[in-house]
């Protein structure tokens, strides 16, 4: 086949070749440019129309956050309860008035007793929202890390573990 390929090009008059030459480099330019760089460009401006919200976002985070740092911080002027107890107790008296402490299977807390990591398995998620916002409003209590997983058979249901955090 390159004998015959070969064969043809050398039968061809130099004009013939110039422009078969010079079609073929054009044809190949357009494959590149449709194939390679064209997806490669469109996936650029995809990208930089994304990060503009994001941008937004954090600028807007880093404006409530100055505002926070210059109120000095959330707890200002509010009084705390349950100061003299501790996190644990806190946590578990609250979850029976909430209605979450058939829920939870497992407390721990860790050495410094600041911390308590919490897992909830079959938790309604509304009862453990207006829990949570309890401890925070109510107790200066804190959501170190979480994470939740919806049931999927059940509606509002989820499993959720959490690190609960207290300063002071």
């Amino acid at each position: 086949m390159a004998n015959s390929l070969k064969q043809y090009w050398l039968g061809l008059q130099a004009r013939e070749r110039l422009v078969l030459g010079w079609g073929g480099i054009i044809v190949t330019l357009i494959i590149l440019y449709y194939f390679l760089l064209g997806p490669f460009y469109n996936a650029i401006n995809t990208m930089e129309e994304s990060i503009q919200p994001l941008r937004e976002n954090l600028t807007w985070m880093r404006q409530q956050s100055d505002r926070l740092k210059s109120a000095g911080g959330a707890n200002l002027g509010r009084q705390v309860k349950g100061g003299d107890q501790s996190l644990l107790s806190v946590i578990e008296q609250t979850a029976k008035r909430a209605k979450v402490s058939g829920a939870i299977q497992q407390m721990v807390p860790n050495k410094q007793k600041n911390e308590v990591r919490v897992v909830l398995d079959g938790a309604n998620f509304n009862q453990w929202v207006r829990w949570i916002d309890e401890l925070f409003k109510q107790y200066g209590v804190d959501i170190k890390q979480v994470t939740a997983e919806r049931d999927e058979d059940k509606p509002n249901v989820a499993e959720i573990r959490l690190t609960f955090v207290r300063e002071g």
